[in-house]
Formats: structure tokens, C-alpha cells, sequence
């Protein structure tokens, strides 16, 4: 009788510590951040309404942030930049550049300071 006691306490051992080892894993996995896509983009567009075209999670400067794309009623293309941990607006800008990092000091002006 013992020894199937003994047995069915390892067992159970043994199913509670991998369900706590997943649990640890999955949380690995996530990215740690106090906000969620959904709420991101739904700052971003109170702050710029518009059509939502791409996000992305990335880090910056040490920084975890989204970066969302939305595109304009007059079909302006903006980019607003999130901090994912304190959602935190970062960065308004026009993003009329396609892609060439070179042409964003002429969007100064529509930056907003964090």
C-alpha cells in the first residue's frame, strides 16, 4: 500500500513541475510588456486616425516599443511610436520617406518628444 502511495505522489510531482516549467517557458517567450498590440494600436489611433497598415515590436534604444503605421483619411502615411511598457506616445512622425532613414530630419517638425 505504501509503495502506490509513494508512486502516486511522484507522479503527481512530476505533472506539477512541468506544468510549472511551461509556465516559465511561456512567459520566456512573450515579450514583457505591459501593454498589449491591440491597446497600442488603439493609442496610436486616437492619436492619428486613420487605417492601420503594419506594427511592429521592436527595441529601441534599450526600449521596448511599437511602431505603428496608419494611413491618413487624406491619405497621408504617419508613424506612431509607442513605449510598450508605459504606453507612452514616443514619437508622432510623417512617414512620406518609403523606407530611407536619410529624409526623417525633414519631419522634425511633426516629432514629439518623449
Amino acid at each position: 500500500m505504501n509503495v502506490k502511495m509513494i508512486a502516486g505522489t511522484v507522479v503527481a510531482g512530476m505533472v506539477l513541475a512541468a506544468g510549472a516549467v511551461g509556465a516559465v517557458a511561456a512567459q520566456t517567450a512573450a515579450p514583457q510588456t505591459a501593454l498589449s498590440e491591440a491597446q497600442a494600436i488603439e493609442i496610436a489611433l486616437k492619436e492619428v486616425p486613420g487605417t492601420v497598415q503594419e506594427t511592429e515590436f521592436e527595441r529601441e534604444d534599450g526600449k521596448e516599443i511599437f511602431e505603428i503605421e496608419i494611413v491618413t483619411a487624406d491619405g497621408i502615411e504617419m508613424e506612431v511610436e509607442i513605449d510598450a511598457v508605459s504606453g507612452t506616445v514616443l514619437e508622432i512622425e510623417t512617414d512620406d520617406d518609403h523606407g530611407d532613414d536619410d529624409d526623417d530630419d525633414a519631419n522634425a517638425g511633426n516629432k514629439r518628444a518623449g
